[in-house]
């Protein structure tokens, strides 16, 4: 439905009902930035709810904010029974960032980059997942990251020369929603932009997680870093840092 039809029709709907000035418009407006929703209003839903002399607009985003997912996860402790690729259990120096991701725990353990990508600056994880009712599992045996920077991103480029790190994201989509995990080193903070709508995640040495709304990760998901200084630059995600079972 075009976006002058979608006005139409609420404008139609709610002909006897008094609204806030300027509502319609609002409602549009955030139906042109989110694309690929689609819009659940029939009109005989609309008609049952102006007989009852009430207008009840869904809120946007499946969990109740306007901006659609939840505020940051607080950081999370690594389960038991988690062990590395050599079958010993992990310690907190190999832990590269952990986090709660719905009922499951996310945990990035550092590996030995490949000699070729520790050459460029390039850093490595295994990713495994730890449900809350069953053992924990290997998602990623290996993803390398710190490689690349975003086209342009000065910043971005400065720091990684350093050798100081960029940081890690993965995305982990869990019972149809999709969750964010970042870790960053210490001195910086962290953002999640999710189509347009910023998640702030503080600073996260240990990861830190955001549920987003979005579709295609790659493309309408950006993670940010602000160092201390108040430089900004993007993480970039690794090729693999998206997840699905």
């Amino acid at each position: 439905m075009r976006d002058n039809e979608v006005a139409a029709l609420l404008e139609h709907a709610v002909a006897a009902v008094e609204l806030p000035p300027g509502l319609v418009q609002r409602v549009v407006t955030r139906s042109r930035a989110r694309r690929r929703r689609r819009l659940l209003l029939s009109g005989g839903t609309v008609a049952v709810v102006v007989a009852a002399g009430a207008l009840l607009l869904p809120q946007v985003g499946p969990l109740g904010s306007e901006g659609g997912g939840t505020g940051p996860i607080a950081a999370a402790e690594v389960p038991d029974g988690i062990v590395g690729s050599d079958g010993r259990p992990v310690t907190q120096a190999q832990v590269v960032a952990v986090g709660r991701v719905g009922a499951e725990t996310l945990v990035l353990i550092r590996r030995e980059p490949r000699a070729e990508e520790r050459a460029a600056g390039g850093q490595a994880v295994e990713v495994l997942i730890a449900p809350d009712v069953d053992e924990p599992r290997r998602l990623l045996d290996y993803l390398t990251y710190d490689l690349a920077c975003v086209d342009g991103d000065v910043v971005c480029a400065a720091l990684r020369s350093t050798g100081s790190g960029l940081g890690v994201a993965v995305a982990r989509r869990s019972g149809g929603r999709l969750y964010v995990l970042v870790q960053a080193p210490q001195g910086r903070t962290v953002e999640v932009v999710a189509n347009g709508v910023p998640h702030a995640l503080g600073a996260a040495p240990r990861g830190a997680v955001v549920e987003v709304v979005a579709a295609e990760p790659y493309e309408e998901v950006q993670v940010w870093a602000s160092t201390e200084d108040g430089r900004r630059y993007q993480i970039p995600w690794a090729p693999g840092a998206v997840l699905i079972d």
